[in-house]
């Protein structure tokens, strides 16, 4: 029996220590965070600003790409545009009298640099040559105005090569820049035919 009162006393004790300890850990009168709370509290907080922050980045870096990538595209069919242009006025220039000019004349096969301004293409010697922008909005290579300004095309070029000589040419433009540090590349291809016999 006295072993019995024992443990009904020995429980009393550690249900009392256990109910003040509880209200002592709820209704603390200490004011302030503990440790682990203040770094939960830190953890989310970064979580909430970091992530924002780096979906904005990755964003406004895709948008400087794709506005790039549409200058390319477009730089790019304007080198095959003067290929097609050089064609048609070879094949016009037939309609006149007494002309006789071959279709594919200032065509031949080889790699050029296209400067649309002036409306000529180059033999490409040196085929890194840099895309400028001039004061009137016009992109050009080869030959540099006042006021024209380097561009982030590193290069333009425009390869002919013969498929079907006298009758079919391929035209490969390659347009090359760098967007935030990535250097990158779009190459379009078109055939040309002669368009009579």
């Amino acid at each position: 029996m006295e072993y019995l009162k024992n443990r009904i006393l020995n429980l009393k004790y550690i249900v009392q220590f256990f109910r003040h300890s509880t209200f002592d850990i709820l209704h603390s009168t200490r004011s302030g965070f503990s440790l682990v709370e203040a770094l939960v509290a830190i953890a989310i907080l970064l979580i909430a600003v970091v992530g924002p922050i780096s979906i904005i980045g990755n964003s406004l870096h895709q948008i400087y790409y794709a506005k790039d990538e549409m200058l390319a595209i477009n730089l790019a069919q304007e080198g095959i545009e003067m290929v097609r242009q050089k064609r048609d006025s070879n094949m016009l220039a037939n309609e006149v009298p007494a002309t006789v000019t071959a279709w594919d004349s200032g065509i031949t096969a080889g790699t050029y640099v296209v400067d649309a301004p002036s409306f000529s293409m180059i033999a490409c010697a040196l085929c890194d040559t840099k895309v400028y922008k001039n004061s009137n909005g016009f992109y050009s290579q080869g030959t540099q105005g006042v006021g024209s300004v380097e561009t982030q095309f590193t290069s333009r070029t425009v390869a002919i090569a013969d498929i079907a000589p006298g009758r079919e040419k391929r035209i490969v433009s390659t347009v090359t820049w760098k967007t935030g540090g990535d250097t990158r590349s779009i190459t379009v291809t078109e055939y040309i035919f002669k368009l009579r016999p």
